[in-house]
């Protein structure tokens, strides 16, 4: 049985196995099922994940993940509770903590924040906007000290029309209160009045 990944958008995936001229083996992705060498398990130093902003799904090489399950429970809570956004997600990678919000979601409150019902009533004509839907980050929380478990927040600075980078902002913290402290100005006017620490 060929090993499949079901990403958020309902698509199924299959991996296919590619001897290369070195003997090793390269590893591709495909929606069909009836490609010869699929895999029927993820080897071992691979995994398969799937991209937040656009749900691709891609098998790559392990990343380490440094940010535990509970940290990662805790920042949800923290965003669903304080801030303004009504669909995220949190992802976590490497030493970062992601705040994920839906492209009916706004930064700084600009428009109206949808849940996923408002946004399917107003813009899915009947199709669910999941399949087809986007998500962006603005707010990350960046592991600083493994062994106290701080976090320093960072914000999204637009360094152009497309171009963006992140900068810190307030002190540090364990990631229950960066997350309660800084999280409630997501999807608010007063996002941007957390000045970056590099602009002081």
């Amino acid at each position: 049985m060929a090993y499949s990944y079901t990403n958020r958008q309902g698509k199924i995936h299959y991996f296919k196995r590619a001897e290369t001229k070195k003997g090793g083996y390269r590893y591709y992705v495909t929606t069909s099922n009836k490609f010869p060498d699929l895999i029927d398990e993820v080897p071992n130093d691979y995994e398969v994940a799937e991209l937040p902003e656009d749900a691709k799904v891609v098998i790559r090489k392990k990343k380490p993940v440094l940010i535990t399950k509970e940290e990662r429970e805790i920042t949800h809570d923290a965003i669903k509770d304080f801030s303004a956004i009504n669909d995220f997600f949190i992802h976590a990678d490497e030493e970062y903590v992601y705040v994920y919000h839906s492209q009916f979601n706004y930064t700084a409150g600009q428009e109206p924040n949808l849940s996923r019902e408002e946004a399917n009533e107003v813009f899915g004509f009947g199709e669910d906007v999941t399949r087809w839907m986007r998500f962006f980050t603005s707010l990350r929380f960046k592991l600083v000290d493994k062994t106290k478990r701080l976090f320093q927040t960072e914000r999204v600075v637009y360094t152009s029309f497309y171009g963006h980078d992140f900068h810190p902002v307030g002190e540090v913290g364990l990631i229950e209160d960066v997350a309660r402290n800084y999280g409630q100005y997501l999807g608010r006017e007063t996002f941007f009045d957390l000045e970056p620490k590099s602009y002081e």
